[in-house]
């Protein structure tokens, strides 16, 4: 199966230092339906917050579609095709309305 997701060798270290991801490998094919479980502290809020960019690894690869997301162009494509909800809602609602909050993504990707 061709594969949608790729992270390959992934690692991620806060700046205290505290290493969160630690050779990461994993590979997400189309339609394929996949859970993430662990504990609290265990890595997965920063696993999703590097697959959509928010986060960069400090070593290792993510793969979209066959492409290295490393730059700019690569991110927007990635991030054209992807949604991403925080946790705490508190963190995703930014705007006075629901409206505007819901039309911020198009209306930012032009």
């Amino acid at each position: 199966m061709k594969a949608l997701l790729k992270l390959q060798h992934v690692k991620f270290t806060y700046p205290d230092g505290k290493e969160v991801l630690k050779n990461i490998t994993l590979s997400i094919g189309f339609g394929e339906k996949i859970a993430i479980i662990g504990r609290n502290g265990s890595g997965k809020s920063t696993l999703f917050n590097l697959i959509v960019g928010l986060l960069k690894p400090k070593g290792g690869k993510v793969i979209f579609m066959d492409k290295s997301v490393e730059d700019k162009k690569s991110l927007m494509r990635l991030r054209r095709k992807v949604g991403f909800l925080f946790q705490d809602p508190e963190d995703q609602l930014f705007c006075p309305t629901l409206l505007e909050d819901v039309a911020f993504g198009p209306l930012n990707m032009g």
